[in-house]
C-alpha cells in the first residue's frame, strides 16, 4: 500500500519561492520555523491538521526551516519565529508571528480563499457569494 502524500510542502531553494511568488503563483500559506524554536514545534500539528481539512482545496501549505535555510526566511524580512505568510499571485496578504492553533489557521486560511476568489469585504461579511 502506498504512503498517502503530506498535503504539507517543504520548499528548500530561491526558485522554487520565486516560482510561488510569481503572479501565477497562486494561493499558499508558508510557515516559517526552525526546530530549535518550541513554539513552532508547538504549532505543527496544528499546521499539519489544518494542511489536512484543506487538501482538497486550492491553497499549498508550505514550510521553510529557517535555520536550514536562512535565506529564504530573509527574503520574506522573517525576524520572529514562527511566522506564518498567507499568498495570492505573489502578493502577501497577510501575516501571523507567533503560535497559533489550528481554529486560528483555519480561520485565516478561509479569509485567505474568499480574497482569492475576488470577494469583497461586504461579500464576506454578509456571506453572499458572487453567484447569488
Amino acid at each position: 500500500m502506498s504512503k498517502a502524500r503530506s498535503p504539507v510542502e517543504n520548499l528548500k531553494t530561491q526558485g522554487e519561492v520565486e516560482a510561488l511568488m510569481r503572479p501565477d503563483g497562486g494561493t499558499a500559506v508558508i510557515d516559517f520555523w526552525a526546530p530549535w524554536c518550541a513554539p513552532c514545534v508547538a504549532m505543527a500539528p496544528h499546521f499539519d491538521k489544518v494542511a489536512g481539512d484543506f487538501s482538497e482545496a486550492p491553497v499549498r501549505f508550505i514550510k521553510i526551516n529557517t535555520q536550514d535555510h536562512p535565506a529564504l526566511g530573509q527574503a520574506f524580512n522573517v525576524r520572529a519565529l514562527p511566522t506564518m505568510a498567507f499568498i495570492h499571485n505573489g502578493e502577501v496578504l497577510d501575516v501571523f508571528v507567533g503560535a497559533r492553533g489550528a481554529g486560528a489557521i483555519a480561520s485565516k486560511v478561509e479569509w485567505l480563499l474568499s480574497k482569492a476568489r475576488g470577494e469583497g469585504f461586504w461579500t464576506r461579511l454578509l456571506g453572499r457569494s458572487k453567484k447569488s
